[in-house]
């Protein structure tokens, strides 16, 4: 089931395992289609899924998933959910998405219950290919300074994807903690684009070190 996910959403099962994490009540922020939120609930054995996106044509297919959805923006939006109603939320490569990442976490620490957890992914600005990057006078990737193109970085090989925040380790754990989430384990994880073997053979390695890692996974709880 893991081996055709990508790297960060393998690692958050992992790590939902290794806790022995179980939710009846389970939120996707940044749902898109459902296809992960679908794979999440099964692994937690949630009752009641819900998902939150943007996109109104990928919520009509997290439906068809049987994902209960509500079409919002993050940055602004109360989620329509009660206080302390929701077992686990969880949000894979959103928060570099908003505009009010507060917002987002705000909403997330309100509705999820005492003792329930939030499990989170990002892209890491200080990991070990962004440091090589920027020392040599690029631009860090997931810094992106145009809609169009991936100006500035060495090796184009993907559009834009709207990144508009950026997150060191560092700054992640202080912005859950500010937001009064309680970090329980934050474990880095490789990337597989570009798809260039020594590239991803090297992400492996500098990723057990979780400052270096490409992608940043976060548990944390209330």
């Amino acid at each position: 089931m893991c081996s055709a996910l990508p790297p960060r959403v393998t690692e958050a099962i992992k790590i939902l395992r290794e806790f022995n994490i179980k939710a009846t009540t389970y939120l996707d922020l940044g749902c898109s289609n459902g296809r992960i939120t679908e794979i999440i609930a099964k692994v937690v054995n949630a009752k009641e899924v819900y998902g939150i996106d943007i996109d109104s044509n990928a919520l009509e297919e997290a439906r068809s998933r049987g994902i209960k959805t509500f079409n919002l923006d993050l940055s602004k939006d109360r989620f329509p959910l009660n206080d302390d109603s929701v077992d686990l939320i969880t949000a894979f490569e959103v928060i570099e998405h908003l505009a009010n990442p507060d917002n987002m976490l705000r909403e997330a620490f309100r509705v999820l219950r005492k003792g329930g957890y939030l499990l989170l992914s990002t892209p890491n600005l200080a990991s070990w290919v962004n440091r090589i990057t920027f020392l040599l006078g690029y631009q860090p990737y997931n810094v992106e300074v145009s809609i169009e193109i991936l100006a500035g970085v060495p090796i184009k090989h993907a559009k834009p994807s709207g990144h508009i925040r950026a997150f060191t380790l560092r700054a992640l754990k202080e912005l859950l903690t500010y937001h009064g989430f309680k970090i329980i384990k934050i474990r880095g994880t490789y990337d597989t684009n570009p798809r260039i073997k020594l590239l991803i053979s090297l992400d492996k390695i500098f990723s057990r070190k979780t400052s270096l890692a490409r992608r940043l996974v976060a548990l944390a709880t209330k």
